[in-house]
């Protein structure tokens, strides 16, 4: 028997359809709700939130074509860490994997915390901590019956999410129809205005929107639940990343048509988009939005929880981590429970985190860039010095030009990071480092090789 029949093997249920549902719920298409307010507001692009989307857009197209020539070599569990340490280096692999494991982590604490917050807030006779346990572990329970049924509940949220956001579009024409906002829905000044365009401010945005767009990533972590995922993983990849990118860009135009001074107006912009609503004569669609945007909240988590397991199982495949725990999966269920249950208690935390959740946050941006970097990277030694697919344009194309144009910009976006981010993730990159010289004897050792059997 192979090492994987040993193991236990991940069922592949995922299609298509189930796939692209598992990637938009990792990012959870009302997040552009979300930072509405703070990167609207004169603190943020003072009013070029589209721009800065639409230049996160084609930053991520780059990396996301990067990761449809990777998963197609390399169709395994562990992603980015796969990637790099199959195509640049062992040691690399696995601080790169060690990076982008903060952010997998993070997400599900983060969006469990703000359940608990926003969930109390309209019923504060529950407990935030009551909150954060109860959906954590409702998230463990669906994840560990299987990524197929996970993926299902996914689609029908991620469903409720898109009707919701054409919905406020819809309601975005009708009142800029009826003579309000813009009083036009093409306005130049929607989408730049030179009275208040800030370069430095926007690119800072679209740095930290690239976190946005990590439900692509999120997508090659199933690559091995997946039916042909030689055919199906490059549509999934690209269409996430694109439609994502769309729908984003799309919803914030029509915001800004809709409430052109929301740059002046907006009181707080945590809450930005309660405040829109009511500005737009629409309140009532602020509770609306509570309970979609909540539903969201649980799938991103879900969504993020079912990658991380899936990303520690590569690296404990790889033993990088303890073999016995992180790399093994249930025979009975077919999913990496251990893990699963793992990143529910450390997801469970979260209710001690509530003075620091812009740090945690920050983090994901600084994890998710220098991953996407790397990846970029992997392409051009995989296929361009290794396999020395050099002959023709094509070939140089894609796998030297775009892969070097992908990470360069990324590089320049990793400025744009705020420096409290940058702080917590090199500590966290430096922990990294201490426990890798360890597990490999002062690095005169490799780090072991992972196995591909089937």
């Amino acid at each position: 028997m192979s090492q994987l029949q040993n193991q236990g093997e991940l069922k592949k249920t995922l299609s298509l359809p189930l796939l692209i549902g598992f990637g938009l719920a990792y990012l959870a298409p009302t997040v552009v709700f979300n930072y509405y307010g703070i990167w609207t507001a004169e603190d943020g692009t003072a009013g070029h939130y589209p721009l800065a989307l639409l230049i996160t857009t084609v930053l991520m197209v780059f990396t996301a074509y990067s990761y449809t020539h990777m998963v197609k070599e390399f169709p395994q569990a562990g992603s980015a860490y796969v990637y790099v340490n199959k195509s640049v280096q062992p040691h690399i692999g696995f601080l790169t994997g060690w990076v982008m494991l903060l952010d997998y982590l993070l997400l599900p604490m983060i969006c469990y915390l703000l359940l608990g917050i926003y969930i109390n807030e309209y019923f504060p006779s529950i407990p935030v901590w009551i909150i954060v346990v109860a959906v954590a572990g409702i998230g463990a329970l669906l994840n560990i019956l299987g990524a197929h049924l996970a993926s299902f509940i996914d689609s029908i949220i991620i469903a409720a999410q898109l009707i919701f956001t054409a919905f406020a579009i819809v309601l975005c024409i009708i009142y800029v129809f009826g003579d309000g906002g813009a009083g036009s829905i093409l306005s130049a000044k929607a989408l730049v205005n030179p009275e208040t365009f800030n370069f430095t401010a926007v690119f800072n945005a679209s740095a930290i929107l690239c976190v946005s767009f990590v439900g692509f990533d999120a997508v090659t972590t199933m690559a091995e639940e997946t039916k042909n995922p030689e055919k199906v993983m490059t549509p999934a990849i690209m269409g996430v990343c694109i439609g994502a990118g769309i729908i984003f860009f799309i919803t914030s135009y029509f915001m800004n048509v809709a409430w052109p001074d929301a740059v002046t107006q907006i009181q707080d912009p945590d809450v930005g988009i309660y405040e829109f609503y009511p500005a737009i004569g629409y309140g009532w669609v602020a509770d609306v939005f509570f309970v979609v945007d909540n539903c969201a909240s649980f799938v991103c988590a879900m969504a993020g929880m079912g990658a991380v397991s899936r990303l520690l199982l590569g690296m404990g495949r790889d033993n990088i981590l303890p073999k016995k725990f992180f790399g093994s999966i249930s025979k009975k269920f077919h999913t990496p429970v251990k893990n699963i249950l793992l990143v529910s208690v450390i997801g469970c935390t979260g209710i001690f985190y509530a003075d620091n959740l812009m740090g945690a946050a920050e983090l994901v941006s600084f994890g998710c860039i220098i991953g996407f970097v790397m990846v970029n990277l992997s392409v051009f030694m995989h296929f361009y010095k290794h396999k020395k697919m050099r002959d023709g344009f094509k070939n140089k194309l894609k796998y030297m030009i775009l892969p070097i144009i992908g990470a360069i910009i990324l590089i320049i976006a990793f400025f744009f990071i705020g420096k409290t981010a940058k702080i917590l993730g090199s500590i966290w990159l430096v922990i990294g480092v201490i426990y890798l010289a360890i597990k490999t004897k002062g690095f005169k050792e490799l780090p072991p090789e992972m196995t591909f059997e089937e």
